[in-house]
């Protein structure tokens, strides 16, 4: 876990105490999950841990295929630097490894990726989303209040959820498999996961 800044606690006072207060139960856990965890996953990953720099998060990411210690795409690679984003160094994790029943939100691109976080990893349906689907329904819900920015971010999921269930099949957009597209598609893949893991953590802790 990335440690936290001190100069961030000190002019958020409320961040201060909920950093003094959270505990290893209530710590907000997020996890990505694609394909083969060298592209959508690592990207959205790096994008969000960047983007919440300093909170006491678990940030981690997946693939459903286990492709052993491979390491991102190029295409990634470049898409990541494009954003200021560093992840040349990431290594491929399998999501059969992976357990995630404490994740607060567990995020894919596809819906067979939210569909296998929950059969083989233990999430909550009602937690796993896709991550424009997400981004959807967030636009349509007020983000809860409060002076506990992590209670803010779990009761903000929990209302996207009952959302999303008042209309299941309005939200679900996927964001397809870059290995399948062409270099320029690649582009835009890569630029709609990095500017949807920032806005999504923007969202959810301001």
């Amino acid at each position: 876990m990335d440690p936290i800044s001190p100069e961030l606690v000190l002019v958020d006072p409320r961040l201060a105490s909920a950093v003094r207060n959270v505990s290893a139960g209530e710590l907000v856990r997020v996890a990505f999950v694609c394909t083969g965890n060298r592209f959508r996953s690592a990207l959205a990953e790096a994008a969000f841990r960047a983007a919440t720099d300093g909170l006491p998060l678990e940030v981690t990411s997946y693939g459903v295929l286990d492709v052993g210690s491979a390491g991102p795409l190029p295409q990634a690679v470049r898409a990541a630097e494009a954003f200021g984003l560093e992840i040349s160094a990431h290594v491929a994790r399998p999501l059969a490894a992976a357990d995630l029943a404490e994740a607060t939100l567990v995020v894919g691109f596809e819906a067979h990726h939210a569909a296998a976080a929950v059969e083989f990893a233990g999430a909550h349906a009602d937690r796993a989303f896709l991550l424009l689907e997400l981004m959807d329904v967030l636009g349509n819900v007020r983000g809860a209040v409060g002076a506990d920015p992590f209670e803010r971010a779990a009761a903000t999921v929990a209302r996207a959820d009952r959302r999303r269930r008042a209309e299941p099949s309005r939200w679900a957009r996927e964001i397809p498999d870059p290995i399948e597209l062409e270099e320029a598609g690649q582009a835009v893949v890569g630029q709609v996961v990095c500017e949807g893991a920032t806005r999504l953590a923007r969202h959810l802790f301001g």
